[in-house]
């Protein structure tokens, strides 16, 4: 079983997916939902989700730091992405093509798209209230959710760096730390400009569907998981 953050509080994430890419079984759908309920946050136990919370954008900007935050603070379980990602590549060839560097981001949030929202479906029947959060997510993932799930209110917030450098990728302390193994100058700069790239691309998206994206180079790192925060939660 994999767990990310607080085991008291998170979704227990493998117990919600079908590793087939099949609808879970009857079993496996309640096992899940055992799960679940002993797990996830007793705020309306045995009821359905009613708030799905998505935290995109590039990486090493904060969405990590930003959900951890939402667990802690406002006790909403948590499952990332590359859970998912992790679970599913094993049995579906496209997910491991597409996961390759150098990455084409819209084709890993496409192939990555029917995981999600089976894991969605899943997770949501026993926690009032579940956040997804990574890289895979596209801007149109709301939209998308809200058409396919129907019952439960969909909030997102995107994040990005637009003057993300090499410095502040040498220097990310964040909660999924780069690999042990140094980077060189030449590298730090390449993926340091992959970032700024991704984030315009990601602002580009967010205007034109009208999702909420913060850029954490423009406000600054406290400002921006504030008001990234504010966006999914509403005025306190």
């Amino acid at each position: 079983m994999l767990w990310h953050g607080d085991l008291g509080r998170t979704v227990p994430a493998l117990a919600c997916l079908s590793v087939s890419g099949r609808r879970p079984s009857v079993q496996t759908r309640g096992r899940a939902r055992h799960l679940a309920v002993m797990e996830a946050p007793r705020h309306h136990a045995g009821v359905a989700a009613h708030v799905i919370y998505l935290v995109g954008g590039a990486p090493r900007v904060g969405k990590s730091s930003l959900a951890q935050r939402l667990l802690t603070a406002d006790g909403i379980p948590w499952l990332p992405t590359d859970v998912i990602r992790t679970v599913v590549r094993r049995v579906a060839p496209e997910v491991d093509a597409a996961d390759r560097d150098p990455v084409d981001a819209t084709a890993l949030a496409e192939v990555m798209y029917p995981h999600i929202e089976q894991a969605v479906e899943v997770c949501a029947e026993e926690a009032d209230r579940l956040l997804i959060e990574g890289f895979e997510l596209a801007p149109s993932c709301p939209a998308r959710l809200r058409a396919a799930l129907g019952g439960p209110e969909v909030r997102a917030c995107f994040l990005g760096h637009g003057s993300f450098s090499a410095e502040d990728l040498a220097a990310y302390r964040g909660p999924k730390p780069q690999s042990k193994s140094d980077l060189s100058p030449e590298e730090l700069r390449e993926s340091a400009n992959w970032i700024r790239h991704r984030s315009r691309q990601l602002r580009q998206q967010c205007d034109a569907l009208r999702v909420p994206y913060v850029d954490v180079g423009d406000a600054g790192f406290e400002a921006a998981m504030a008001e990234a925060r504010r966006l999914l939660l509403g005025p306190r």
